[in-house]
């Protein structure tokens, strides 16, 4: 005996939503606290998990008049089956002192037998749907799972309404149960129709009056779709988010109107509501090297209705003071395309080596999504130095550099997924304004993973190089140094360097770095962690490696990770352990 389920045309959708509101509609049962145990055997796993929750808990009162129940029970395991494709069970309903134990035999399933799936309209050629189809979550052969059957209904129906298919309708959705011969036979044609395309974009603010934050060609260059598109759901939501972004709103809604004034178009209004103008960050660190530090960020996103924003930051700490400053000019899009000016100053006391550095650059970046960032830069460097020997030196540089770098994360302000790459160079000669000749190199990776929600593990390698014929006229800021809470913990800010006769660090041609670290969470929002650090600062490969280990505690804060560290310096046995704290993303 075959069992056909037929629904046709688009009354079918509806009759979820009257299920729906019926089981709203019905009143809560308070359980009694006397509950019954429910024991199924014959099945396992899924199965054994869709008996009872289509069973449902049990209290004393559902052991009176026990035929009539035994019977209803009976009922409600041969619709769980069923659900899952085993349309022959046996099923066996009994109580016995106090417990309601059910043995099922699932016998054999039905299996999807014949799958015929046609697309009808425009949604036939396109490549969405033919994607689709090869993904289907129900094939021939399979299991017949009424949820994957649905599941492939919904998707169908989703991709439709993402694609801009708003007068698709079924023209048929069919399944054919042939018990006897244990197979299902599914018919399912979707009609999408003519796709529809966008419409005009208008802006506007809360109160549904023009806007006057930005001006127009501002706001039509963060829009990732042109009027007569083909429509796509994912050009409404990159909208939603790049506006977000740019921190210029607060608050941003982006609605898809009704079918427009030109056929088969669907018109976009967005409002927008005014962000903060000014906002301020504050970051603290402390290390036994450099001591207490703090950081001060003064951001402003918009100044004009050019898009306009600056960006200000100082930092303090017992070695190191500074001060810089970006002016950002959007380009060709404000998040995508822009034009930086730069200017920073920095006075650092390292091991009584005093260092000044003044800079005035200009670069753009260029960054579309998911791709990589491109930075082309022009730098003015002017350092100078004074050391304890009474040896002073100033040099001035002009810069020309570029670089790439790539972030991914997934898990907000606490990452539990991520890495980073990041490869850049810098150029300096005699012939360009330069009082030195020489190529920058550098280059690093960040690796994140979270296995099984509590175990994290985080790699970390940075290299770089110097190539210079006369290297001791690269100046000292330019030169690599190793150690401290960013590089090798356990060692000293800088400290990891060659020395000169009066055993001074003067900085290196070479830089390598890396690190190894796992985090457990041992309780919500707090880690313990293990680390283990390598590398150095060196002019000769032939250099020893330096080793730093220790363990420390993070607690992940509303605004990011913040770490303490104990570490030890390994290479160097007999020293003190070095403190390390500070805040801020694992990438």
């Amino acid at each position: 005996m075959m069992q056909r389920q037929k629904q046709t045309g688009r009354s079918g959708s509806h009759f979820g939503w009257l299920w729906l509101c019926l089981a709203l509609l019905l009143p809560i049962q308070a359980f009694s606290a006397d509950s019954i145990k429910v024991v199924v055997t014959g099945v396992d796993g899924v199965l054994r998990d869709n008996v009872m929750s289509y069973v449902g808990p049990m209290t004393a009162n559902d052991l009176r008049a026990w035929p009539k129940r035994r019977l209803a029970l009976e009922g409600v395991v041969y619709e769980a089956m069923e659900s899952m494709g085993y349309y022959n069970p046996k099923v066996t309903v009994e109580q016995y002192k106090g417990e309601v134990r059910i043995n099922v035999s699932p016998g054999q399933p039905i299996r999807v037998g014949h799958l015929r799936l046609v697309f009808l309209g425009e949604a036939g050629n396109d490549i969405a749907f033919t994607a689709l189809r090869e993904s289907l979550p129900l094939k021939e052969g399979d299991i017949f799972h009424h949820g994957n059957y649905e599941n492939l209904k919904s998707a169908i129906q989703s991709l439709a309404l993402e694609r801009g298919y708003f007068s698709a309708e079924w023209v048929q959705h069919e399944v054919v149960v042939d018990p006897d011969r244990y197979l299902a036979d599914i018919d399912v044609v979707y009609s999408s129709g003519r796709r529809f395309s966008f419409g005009p974009v208008s802006f506007e603010d809360m109160e549904g009056k023009s806007q006057t934050l930005l001006r127009p060609d501002v706001l039509a260059s963060m829009v990732p779709f042109e009027e007569g598109e083909p429509f796509d759901a994912g050009g409404i939501i990159k909208l939603n988010r790049s506006l977000l972004d740019t921190r210029y709103f607060s608050e941003v809604r982006v609605r898809q109107q009704s079918e427009g004034v030109e056929p088969l178009t669907v018109p976009v209004k967005v409002q927008m509501a005014g962000g903060k103008p000014n906002d301020i960050d504050v970051g603290i660190g402390y290390s036994t090297d450099v001591e207490g530090r703090i950081s001060l960020t003064w951001r402003r996103p918009l100044i004009n209705d050019r898009g306009h924003g600056v960006r200000a930051s100082t930092e303090l700490s017992q070695v190191r003071r500074s001060f810089d400053s970006v002016y950002s000019i959007p380009w060709t899009h404000p998040l995508d395309d822009v034009i930086q000016l730069l200017y920073g100053v920095q006075r650092e006391d390292v091991e009584s080596v005093v260092t000044y550095n003044t800079v005035l650059g200009v670069q753009r970046q260029i960054q579309r999504e998911q791709s990589w960032k491109r930075t082309f830069s022009l730098r003015w460097s002017r350092e100078s130095f004074q050391r304890p020997d009474g040896v002073d030196g100033k040099s001035d540089l002009l810069l020309p550099g570029f670089s790439i770098d790539r972030v991914r994360s997934k898990g907000g302000v606490d990452p539990y997924w991520g890495d980073r790459q990041y490869y850049q160079t810098e150029l300096a000669s005699s012939q360009l304004l330069s009082d030195a000749d020489f190529i920058t190199l550098r280059a690093g990776l960040r690796l994140l993973r979270t296995v099984a929600d509590k175990h994290q593990f985080l790699l970390r390698a940075d290299g770089g190089a110097i190539i210079a014929d006369r290297f001791e006229e690269v100046p000292l800021t330019m030169r690599f140094y190793a150690g401290g809470d960013q590089s090798v913990r356990g060692y000293d800010y800088k400290s990891l360097s060659p020395r000169d006769a009066n055993g001074i660090a003067v900085g290196a041609r070479y830089l390598t770095t890396g690190s190894a670290e796992y985090d457990y969470t041992f309780y919500p929002r707090w880690r313990l962690a293990f680390f283990s650090d390598i590398g150095n600062a060196f002019d000769s490969v032939s250099e020893q490696m330096k080793v730093g280990s220790g363990l420390g505690i993070r607690w992940v804060s509303p605004v990011g990770p913040i770490r303490l560290d104990l570490a030890w310096a390994v290479s160097e046995p007999g020293k003190d352990f070095r403190v390390h704290f500070s805040m801020g993303p694992n990438l």
